[in-house]
């Protein structure tokens, strides 16, 4: 009897159509990796581990970074913005909507990037240039995260783990490019991105349905997926300590970082192609503990600082691809509205980020304090762990509601995350539900009251999606998913 694969790991013929599904996601719309890129490589210069603007906040006598003032204003942008998310979709949708946040993005980077020459001279003027360019940057980046994620939940989970895959590795690129050149020329380039990042955003609009993406989860009765969100804070908890740790010991540590996020990349590419979709195992099996291991060697080990630091990089990046695609999964198959789940989420993250820049700024012991963080890592990471996570949602499905996805058994779960993966349509799923339950055409015909040839056609779409070439090929792949979720 030959060797069993472990049913985390996919077989060849699966890891065959992954690889096909990438170059199909990223080939049928492009400009939204590219979009995302310039995103990434933005708030990676300004907010995670700035490879530019070291100069000191204007701020006289406030203790913590000067990246604080826009956290704080990214993370009321995704607090209002999450709970207004039916009102929202009238202004994202206005002609004028792009340009006015090409406008306040690019006027945002020249006012923070232009504060320190006027610092010596105007300190008050310059600390109002700080503020205001501050408050536009956290604003005008969390719009671009949010109307990126109504593409990224229409699309489902893998589809959005291939694209961002691909937008981290052109973000991390041009940020470490940008790193190199004066710093004149960084600054320049901060200022210049919003254009192509906001007109590559519209453009990625075109490759989708508008009316259904903006009307996506309009009709679902919301409820915060608590253990989600407090995963998010946990990890921005993390975010904010290494932060503060890896400029306090590197200042300007762009190499450091962008290796750190390359392999984070090519880590997560990995597990997306080798492992089948279970959050629970990327996040608290192997994201968190990958932080934790980086904190502990920065506490224990003054001597493998580096070593600690690019482990924690690639740990954090690693949560995040793995945390936007949640998003997208608990957008796609749970219908929930996007803006609404990544606005919540992203701004645990941040409040969660903004802790850690505290904590760090006032522990009279930093080697104390990374090995603190390491420990809570991983209580969290074993608290969290549930195999019920992904049948309620993180907390977005109550026990006992009507939702489609209150506790469905093992098939009909596999479905629902296979659906959502593969970016099936809600009829889609409908039929491909029935197809893996035995039904005939005719049969799901009469179910759905729809003609026969219709359900031919939305069998071969469901078949082209799922690159199957039959029946039993999609039940089988059902069957395995839903006996990996069984365990």
């Amino acid at each position: 009897m030959g060797k069993r694969t472990p049913a985390v790991i996919n077989q060849a013929d699966e890891r065959q159509r992954l690889l096909e599904s990438v170059k199909r996601s990223v080939a049928k719309n492009p400009y939204l990796s590219i979009a995302f890129g310039l995103y990434w490589m933005q708030t990676t210069l300004l907010f995670q581990s700035p490879y530019l603007f070291l100069e000191p906040s204007p701020l006289a006598g406030f203790p913590l970074p000067k990246g604080t003032v826009l956290l704080v204003a990214s993370v009321a942008t995704y607090l209002t913005w999450s709970m207004l998310y039916r009102r929202i979709n009238s202004v994202s949708m206005k002609r004028w909507f792009p340009y006015a946040l090409c406008i306040v993005l690019s006027l945002g980077a020249l006012l923070f990037t232009c504060y320190p020459a006027i610092s010596e001279t105007h300190r008050d003027v310059a600390i109002i240039v700080y503020l205001i360019g501050s408050v536009l940057i956290g604003c005008g980046t969390a719009n671009i995260n949010l109307e990126a994620s109504r593409i990224l939940g229409h699309i489902g989970p893998k589809q959005a783990l291939f694209h961002l895959i691909f937008a981290l590795l052109i973000g991390t690129a041009g940020a470490y490019f940008f790193s190199l050149l004066p710093l004149a020329a960084g600054k320049i380039a901060i200022v210049a991105v919003p254009i192509p990042m906001v007109a590559c955003l519209m453009k990625s609009f075109d490759a989708v349905p508008r009316k259904i993406v903006y009307s996506h989860g309009l009709k679902t009765k919301v409820k915060p997926p608590t253990k989600f969100l407090v995963t998010s804070a946990f990890q921005g908890l993390a975010l904010g300590v290494m932060h503060s740790l890896l400029v306090n010991s590197f200042e300007n540590s762009a190499l450091l970082v962008s290796l750190g996020f390359l392999a984070a990349i090519g880590l997560v590419f990995f597990c997306s192609i080798m492992l089948k979709s279970d959050f629970d195992l990327l996040f608290y099996r192997i994201g968190f503990p990958l932080m934790a291991t980086g904190f502990f060697l920065l506490g224990i080990a003054p001597n493998m600082v580096e070593a600690g630091a690019a482990v924690l990089d690639v740990g954090y990046c690693f949560q995040y691809l793995v945390s936007c695609s949640l998003c997208a999964y608990l957008a796609k198959g749970l219908d929930q509205p996007p803006i609404w789940i990544v606005g919540t989420s992203t701004a645990c993250l941040l409040a969660g980020q903004l802790l850690g820049t505290v904590l760090e700024a006032f522990s009279p012991d930093q080697t104390a304090l990374a090995v603190a963080v390491a420990f809570v890592l991983v209580l969290a990471a074993l608290y969290m762990t549930s195999s019920q996570n992904l049948r309620r949602g993180w907390g977005a499905v109550s026990p006992g509601s009507d939702h489609k996805g209150d506790s469905p058994d093992a098939e009909a779960l596999a479905v629902q995350v296979l659906a959502s993966e593969h970016g099936l349509s809600a009829r889609e799923t409908e039929v491909y539900a029935l197809i893996v339950k035995g039904y005939t055409r005719k049969a799901i015909g009469s179910e759905l009251c729809l003609a026969e040839e219709t359900i031919k056609t939305h069998a071969g779409r469901i078949y082209q999606k799922f690159l199957v070439h039959s029946k039993q090929e999609l039940i089988v792949m059902t069957h395995e998913r839903a006996a990996t979720l069984e365990k």
